[in-house]
Order: C-alpha cells, then structure tokens, then sequence
C-alpha cells in the first residue's frame, strides 16, 4: 500500500513539473515575441500625429502626453517647441533630458509613443477607413484590416451588359473631352491674339479621325466669327471716333469764326455808340446793333455746348476702344478657367469610368474562372512638409499616418478603344 501511495506522489510530481516546464517555455516564447516589438519601437522614427508620453522622474509636473503637430515639433515646459518629426524615440529622450539638465539638475527622463498616429485605407477595400498604427505593419496587413478586396460591381449575367454600357459611356466622354479640348485650345488662342491651330493631344485621343476635324472645324468657325465681331466692333468705333474728330474741329473753327464776328459788332456797338453821343444817328440804329451782338453771344454758348458734348463723346469713344480688347480678354480668361475645371472633372469621371469597367472585366472573368484580381498599392504620405502620393508594394512597410490607396491593377483588355 505505501508503495502504491510513492507511485502515486511520484507520478503527481511528474504531472507538476511537465507542467511547470511548459509554462516556462510559454513564458520564454513570449519573452522572445516582445523583445523583437520593443527593438522595433525603439527604432520607431515618430511622425506627426504621434503622441508622446514624457515622464521626468525628480519632477512630475513636466511629465505628460504632448501630441506632435503638423510642423513636427511639441510644445514642452521649459523647452518651448521642440522638433522631434522623423528622429527615434531615444534620440528625442536625449534631446529633451540634455535640455532639461540646462535648467535642473538630477532628472531622469523617459519617453515612449503612448499613441501613434492613425493609418487609413482607401480604394477598393470592403472598409475602407481609419485604424490603429503599429510598428512593423505592411500594405498588405492593412488592406487585409480594411477587410480586403471589395466586391465588384459588376456580377453575374448582367457584367456583359454593363460593362458594353460602361465601354460606350467611356466613348462617349472621350468625346466629349475632345470637343472641350478643342476649345481650350481656341479660347488660349483667342486670349493671347494668336491663330487657332489645334494638334492633337495623344492623352485624349479618339475613335475616328473625321470627328477630329469636325469639332476643329466647328471651334474654328466660332474663333473666325468672334474675331471678325470684334474687327467690326472696333472699326465701327474707329469710325465715330474720326466723326467726332471732324465735328469737333469744324465746331472750333466756327467758333473762331463767331469771335471774329464778336470783336466786329462790339466794335460797331461802340461806334453807335460814339455816333449817337453826338448826335449823327439814332439811338435805334445803336438798340438793333446790340440786339445783333446779344443774338451772337447766345449762338456761340450754344456751339460751345455741342463742342463740350462732343469731347465728352470723344472721350467715351477712347476709353471703349482701349477697353473693348481687355473685357473680350477678361471674358475669355473666365470662360477658359470654367472650361479647364469642366476639363478636370470630365478626366475624373474616365478614371472612374476606367476602374468600373475594370471590375466588370474581372466579374465576367471570374465567372469563368480564368483570372486573379492584381491590387496596385500606393501612400499618400508627409514628404518634406508636403503630402505625396508614392508607389509601395504590398511588403514594403506602412507609416504612421499614411494613406493608403488600394487600386485595380488594370489590364489593357479592360480599356475600350478610344
């Protein structure tokens, strides 16, 4: 019996030690998983958006979260803004406990990244959105969090219907960024006074060459019409300004002709004047003399009247022709800037066009088992204080803050002829 019960105390301790013995190696598996994460972090570059958790032991009031602003820099007790974008967790440590020691003595300062700036994910994923950053996370990893590839679409039976549809309405507004093409190219020539000749742009392109040349024909009947309205305007203007040119050199010797006639009745008044005092004639003949040089004066106010009016318009007359080229200039330049947004937004909806027609293709195919959806990764991240738009591959690591856009890779079957 006491040998049963030693067998049994020897097998019990057998079961503790098997089992203590794979605790420890669990402990050690994980041991061994974190020290690799804390490796990394510590080689973690911070970015803007990062929050960084600084505690100063010897004075807590300087300890705290400090977030990392758009310029890369955080605003610390003591030390004002401190620039801290793109360095390494411990080489912003040594930065702030050197400056803290300037000011007081015996600290201690540690600083970890208590929050990393979000990532997102856009494009054709099943979430696309915000989320949590860490160190050592791939492009692949995060569309694999925005739930992957986003279902297409296109489907079924109806994917070869759509996608015809969708190759016509990509036709269609290829046309229609010719025909505002054209136009672009005959507003600039109009705004800058040069002939209107249109070659083609390789980046537009277009199914038959005769469209081409009756959209050129058309803008080029547009751009002659508007020219020889304008040659009319300006010339009709050209020509009331010589009318006025003569009215008013004919008014200003008619009214030197009136002085002339002035300074002659003012003479004979004077005489009449003269006669009467002594008798030679009546005072009649002086009363007519004056009624003559008072019917005078008015004429020549009146004649002033029609030469001042006649400046006025000559003025007028100068001042539109010298604004009738700046306002069809200036009405031009707004109509150009319309057309070059209407331009832009027509390049957007091909683009989508594009990648709708893309989804469809891959539906169709998919149907029939015949193809494998490729994924084009690109980040939208900060690059020397500006946001830039770069290729990465679906193992190349993510940034703190990045956007990254999931895409179709296209296939040259999937585009319609243009």
């Amino acid at each position: 019996m006491a040998h049963i019960q030693a067998e049994h105390c020897n097998d019990q301790h057998f079961r503790w030690r098997s089992l203590l013995q794979k605790v420890c190696a669990f402990i050690l598996l994980l041991v061994a998983a974190v020290v690799p994460a804390g490796a990394q972090g510590q080689d973690y570059k911070v970015t803007s958006g990062d929050v960084l958790r600084i505690t100063v032991y010897g004075d807590p009031g300087l300890s705290g979260s400090f977030p990392i602003g758009t310029d890369g820099t955080i605003g610390y007790p003591l030390l004002g803004n401190v620039a801290v974008n793109g360095r390494p967790v411990e080489e912003v440590r040594q930065a702030i406990d050197a400056g803290l020691k300037e000011h007081i003595a015996n600290l201690s300062v540690a600083v970890v990244v208590e929050t990393y700036a979000p990532v997102f994910v856009v494009g054709e994923v099943q979430r696309p959105g915000r989320y949590e950053f860490r160190p050592g996370m791939i492009a692949l990893e995060l569309f694999a969090l925005g739930g992957g590839q986003k279902e297409v679409l296109a489907r079924g039976d109806n994917a070869g219907i759509q996608l015809a549809g969708l190759r016509q309405e990509y036709a269609d507004l290829g046309a229609q960024l010719l025909g505002q093409d054209v136009k672009r190219v005959r507003l600039e020539a109009e705004l800058n006074g040069q002939p209107f000749t249109y070659r083609p742009n390789d980046e537009i392109g277009t199914p038959d060459p005769r469209i081409v040349n009756q959209i050129v024909e058309a803008e080029r009947t547009v751009f002659e019409l508007r020219r020889t309205t304008l040659e009319a305007e300006l010339k009709s203007l050209e020509q009331q300004r010589a009318g006025y040119v003569d009215e008013i050199e004919t008014l200003e010797q008619s009214g030197k002709l009136r002085n002339g006639e002035l300074t002659l009745l003012d003479e004979d008044v004077k005489l009449a004047q003269s006669m009467v005092a002594r008798g030679l004639t009546s005072k009649t003949q002086l009363r007519d003399k004056q009624r003559e040089i008072s019917a005078t004066n008015r004429d020549a106010l009146e004649f002033g009247s029609f030469l001042a009016r006649a400046r006025q318009n000559l003025t007028v007359i100068d001042s539109r022709l010298g604004s009738l080229r700046e306002q069809r200039r200036g009405e031009v330049a707004v109509e150009l800037r319309e057309l070059n947004i209407d331009i832009l937004r027509l390049r957007r909806k091909m683009n989508y066009n594009l990648q709708a027609m893309a989804e469809a293709g891959i539906a169709i195919e998919r149907k029939g088992g015949t193809r494998q959806t490729a994924f084009r990764f690109s980040a939208v991240r900060l690059v020397d204080g500006k946001y830039r738009e770069v290729p990465v591959g679906q193992t190349d690591a993510v940034r703190a803050g990045d956007i990254l856009r999931v895409s179709l890779a296209l296939d040259t079957g999937d585009v319609a002829e243009r």
